[in-house]
């Protein structure tokens, strides 16, 4: 009898304790939409749990964890412990600039207006430099901005792409973007850094990925930013992922992630860096797997640019800074812990672009008086990313016989390249592959052409500019798959559209025989492809894939 009463009453306290921690939940949920949970959880379970919440780091024994209303009951199914996590009591004086002069300081956060404001004046104050591009409209029709930097006539340089705040709570990034931004272009004319940057590289930010997120508590308020998008999705677990396919997390690709998607195959990024707070830490490829499971090719050098980086930032912010997760610094994102459907992933995976995370404050939004001191703590590091990427090689890849440029020829770095991890030449034939320094034996191949061996050289802090020609092989059709035994496409000939049985390729590319593209998108839900505006004739459709690309003949009647 004294046994059963022990238990009811450890049963009653237990069922008392957890009605309050649920009650508490769904109250901040039923106020922001989103809810911050406390998580223990064995590694199992862990990997059941990334695929419906959002892990954001691990604290001690416990994953700080973020929910919606959805994601909470589908969690509570799990039967974990948890609890309601409880904001550190500091006092945080967030001031939010609602003209552009109270930025002069850069101690503010700006209001949305003002954001915009100071996006547009800088592509005006600097329009042979700087253009301001769309990238897209959040859900509730907030712009997301970009601008491009670049002091050249020509486009063939390479691409570096910074964004931040793809979580709209993580604000430091924002404040030091808009920052180097500005310090980037008033400075290009009298630093000789700066000036050989963005002459010899193509420069993009975007400081604010999330709109709606950050404004979530009305556009002159930063105080009540959330994580999620609009829609309560947390956009950083949206994108395509190479274990669990297109959806991860469950949810349609928001427009924000779209809109992302768009711009980054359009612009074709060769390292794209995306800034986030609550921690200090460089987070390389994978996400998805943990380094003895699979390697990036590039891990080496995604390692010594993050100890470059590393090492800037403690000259300036002190030897504690960027060590709370590892004492190194650095990471691989699943050795940290796993999560699904990162940008970081979907741009290593399927653009190609080596991207990375860059966590650069434990404090997710600090008082708005210290984002000065972030912006000299980070300042140098944030430069040295871009140019220490600039090291490798690049150049034209073309036709031996009529010297036109060759474009999607594929760039692949023996004994390194694999996963079809590989760079590919622009439309304009240009190509650039960063490597550390050292001796390489390159292999050159293209639809049409004989493959092309090259031994290079790269040395340290220099980029090699290296022509590669390529002979042409016999065209004829024999020479390329078959795709009516294949069965890949139908019909063929066609009138107005061609239609793919096998949904595992994401984007083609349509030319003709004379290696022109005619035609380049992303393939559709519906898996058809229009060929209405084609001339009658014989074209090549390039259909690429999470693991492979085919080149296909089919004729437009």
């Amino acid at each position: 009898m004294k046994k059963l009463i022990i238990f009811i009453c450890i049963f009653c306290c237990y069922f008392t304790c957890f009605c309050q921690e649920y009650n508490k939940v769904k109250d901040i949920l039923n106020q922001r939409g989103e809810a911050k949970i406390l998580v223990k959880a064995s590694e199992n379970k862990l990997e059941e749990l990334s695929l419906f919440t959002s892990i954001d780091r691990k604290i001690k024994n416990e994953y700080l964890v973020y929910v919606n209303e959805k994601q909470f009951n589908n969690f509570l199914t799990l039967g974990l412990n948890y609890r309601l996590y409880q904001e550190e009591k500091n006092e945080k004086q967030i001031n939010v600039a609602t003209t552009i002069g109270q930025m002069q300081s850069w101690d503010r956060y700006p209001s949305y207006q003002v954001y915009v404001d100071l996006m547009q004046n800088l592509a005006q104050d600097f329009p042979n430099i700087c253009k301001l591009d769309t990238i897209g409209y959040s859900v509730e029709n907030r712009l997301i901005l970009s601008l491009k930097i670049h002091d050249n006539a020509t486009e063939n340089a390479p691409k570096f792409f910074y964004s931040s705040t793809i979580h709209g709570d993580e604000l430091t990034g924002a404040v030091v973007l808009l920052r180097l931004s500005d310090y980037l272009l008033k400075n290009h004319q009298t630093n000789n850094e700066i000036q050989n940057l963005i002459s010899n590289m193509q420069i993009y930010i975007c400081p604010i990925a999330n709109p709606d997120g950050v404004y979530a508590g009305g556009n002159n308020n930063v105080s009540n930013a959330t994580r999620y998008n609009a829609n309560y999705v947390d956009l950083n677990r949206n994108f395509p992922n190479p274990k669990y396919g297109q959806h991860p997390d469950g949810e349609q690709h928001q427009k924000e992630t779209l809109a992302f998607m768009n711009y980054s195959l359009q612009e074709d990024f060769d390292l794209s860096i995306n800034l986030h707070t609550g921690a200090e830490v460089c987070n390389y490829p994978w996400d998805t797997w943990k380094e003895n499971e699979r390697r990036h090719p590039d891990t080496e050098w995604f390692i010594s640019l993050c100890q470059e980086f590393v090492s800037q930032v403690r000259n300036a912010g002190g030897q504690n800074y960027f060590s709370d997760v590892t004492y190194s610094g650095i990471t691989n994102g699943g050795d940290w812990y796993k999560i699904y459907g990162s940008r970081q992933d979907w741009q290593n995976w399927y653009t190609k672009a080596r991207e990375l995370t860059l966590e650069v404050s434990t404090t997710k939004t600090p008082s708005s008086n210290l984002l000065p001191l972030y912006w000299n703590k980070l300042k140098d590091g944030l430069i040295s990313f871009i140019s220490n990427s600039l090291t490798g090689v690049e150049g034209l890849i073309k036709d031996i016989n009529s010297q036109e440029t060759i474009e999607n020829a594929t760039i692949e770095v023996e004994n390194i390249d694999y996963d079809s991890l590989f760079t590919y030449s622009n439309n304009q034939g240009y190509y650039f592959r960063p490597l550390l320094p050292g001796n390489y034996q390159i292999k050159i191949s293209a639809q049409g052409y004989n493959d092309t061996l090259v031994n290079i050289n790269i040395e340290d802090n220099t980029t090699l500019t290296q022509d590669i020609y390529l002979s042409p092989c016999s065209t004829s059709l024999s020479s390329y798959e078959n795709s009516i035994e294949d069965v890949i496409i139908f019909p063929n000939p066609c009138n107005e559209k061609l239609f793919l049985r096998n949904n595992n390729f994401f984007a083609y590319i349509i030319s003709n025989f004379q290696r022109n593209n005619l035609l380049k998108q992303r393939i559709n839900k519906s898996n058809e492809i229009d060929v209405s505006e084609l001339s009658a004739g014989v074209y090549f459709l390039t259909l690429y894939g999470q693991d492979e690309t085919r080149t296909l003949i089919f004729i437009k009647q």
